[in-house]
């Protein structure tokens, strides 16, 4: 199987262009969002440290579709091989610490970089995510869902989970449903397989990068004692609750989760 091709999106400028060489912060989104969206208002709140970059998932965004199996292990090398040619371009320059910030699946993605490719990363930021996340027949229900009937069947669904009842940024959230209709059907129900397959629980204490967890306290997916396991079960882990949230952690709460991450990405 070959890994899955993954669009690099820059939200802040290039450290190429960086008259000093600041520290990069790579992001990825969650299941049927684009990172675009998602995380470009919490990125120009870090721009006094990080240079931010984001990822999106295959068929989300501006990555293209992927419609062979694929697993949570082959997207963390897709990222790592990425990280890699930044730094050989120089839009990573050699001074820069490195992390990268997941949301749900990518923060199982975050957990699968800490194990296998550590040496590139300085911390990671595992964000509404979990070690495992629902079940594998949820996952495979899911599936056969979207196989069917359209990712546009998971929009309502899906809204309703991301964000607490407090929020009212609509517009934001509309791009967001849109994001999700438009995201290539094969590609999402290959993504419903990889999470049901992946479990990181029995390998989280293997993890010797730092590990900064975070949760809404209102997020029924990946909960609160999710994020508190992870950081309690890695050998080097902090975790924070951001209150009045639900799953997407920079969509409601921009400027808290960017003062997270640049007070616990050290």
């Amino acid at each position: 199987m070959a890994n899955p091709h993954i669009a690099v999106i820059r939200l802040t400028e290039s450290g190429s262009f960086d008259p000093e060489v600041r520290d990069t912060l790579i992001v990825g989104p969650g299941m049927g969002t684009s990172v675009n969206g998602l995380f470009t208002e919490m990125a120009q709140h870090l721009t006094h440290r990080f240079q931010v970059i984001g990822i999106d998932l295959p068929g989300q965004g501006q990555s293209p579709a992927h419609h062979e199996d694929v697993t949570i292990e082959e997207i963390a090398d897709a990222v790592a091989q990425l990280v890699a040619n930044l730094r050989r371009t120089g839009t990573i320059k050699g001074e820069s610490k490195v992390y990268f910030a997941g949301l749900s699946i990518s923060g199982q993605i975050a957990l699968q970089l800490a194990l296998d490719h550590a040496e590139l990363f300085d911390g990671i930021a595992v964000m509404a995510s979990a070690a495992k996340i629902g079940t594998a027949d949820d996952w495979e229900e899911r599936y056969e869902l979207v196989l069917m009937s359209g990712t546009e069947a998971m929009i309502d669904m899906s809204a309703s989970l991301w964000v607490a009842d407090t929020f009212h940024g609509d517009t934001k959230l509309e791009l967001q449903k849109q994001s999700l209709a438009e995201t290539d059907d094969q590609s999402y129900a290959a993504l419903c397989q990889a999470l049901g397959a992946y479990e990181a629980t029995a390998r989280l204490g293997d993890i010797t990068l730092p590990v900064f967890t975070v949760a809404g306290d209102q997020d029924q997916m990946c909960t609160v004692a999710d994020a508190q396991h992870i950081a309690e079960a890695v050998q080097h882990g902090t975790t924070a609750i951001i209150k009045n949230a639900a799953h997407l952690l920079p969509l409601e709460h921009p400027k808290e989760l960017a003062d997270l991450l640049d007070k616990h990405l050290r």
